[in-house]
C-alpha cells in the first residue's frame, strides 16, 4: 500500500514537472521580442488571388504610384503616405485584399527587414523615423505593436 501511495506521488510530480516545462517553454515562443528600426520605405500591396501588385511605394524621395487611376487618392504635395479608411475602401474595389509593409534597418544589426503592419501603424511609421516596436517569437515579420516612436 505504501509503495502504491509513492508511485502515485512520483507520477504526479513527473506530472508536474513537465507541465511546467511545457508551460515556460510557450510563454518563451509566445512572447514578443523587442525591435529598434530606422524606417526607410514603405509599401501598399494589393493582393487578388495569387497576385501581390505594390500600388504605392514611398521613400526617402517621395511617393511612388504605380496605377494613374490610384494617383488622385493621394493629396499633391504628400510627404508621408497615409493610407484613410476611405481610401482602404477605394483600393478594395480593385484588390479584396490590401496589405501593409514598412522596410526597416534594425539598429542592433545591420540589415534591413520587411514587416507587415496594420493601416493605423503604418500611417504612424513615417519614412525617417526610429520605432521600438514589438513582434512574436513565432512570427518575426510582422509588427505586433509600436512601443516608441
Amino acid at each position: 500500500m505504501l509503495n502504491q501511495i509513492d508511485d502515485t506521488r512520483k507520477k504526479r510530480a513527473v506530472i508536474i514537472f513537465l507541465a511546467t516545462i511545457l508551460f515556460i517553454s510557450m510563454k518563451g515562443f509566445l512572447s514578443p521580442v523587442v525591435g529598434v528600426g530606422f524606417v526607410l520605405q514603405k509599401e501598399v500591396i494589393g493582393v487578388s488571388g495569387s497576385e501581390r501588385i505594390v500600388i504605392f511605394q514611398s521613400d526617402i524621395e517621395g511617393i511612388l504610384v504605380e496605377n494613374d487611376s490610384f494617383r488622385m487618392l493621394i493629396p499633391e504635395g504628400s510627404e508621408n503616405l497615409q493610407i484613410s479608411e476611405a481610401i482602404e475602401t477605394e483600393l478594395k474595389k480593385t484588390y479584396p485584399e490590401i496589405e501593409y509593409t514598412v522596410h526597416m534597418r534594425l539598429c542592433t544589426e545591420d540589415s534591413v527587414r520587411e514587416y507587415r503592419v496594420n493601416r493605423e501603424d503604418f500611417n504612424i511609421l513615417n519614412i525617417g523615423i526610429v520605432a521600438r516596436f514589438e513582434v512574436y517569437r513565432s512570427e518575426r515579420t510582422v509588427i505586433r505593436k509600436i512601443i516608441e516612436i
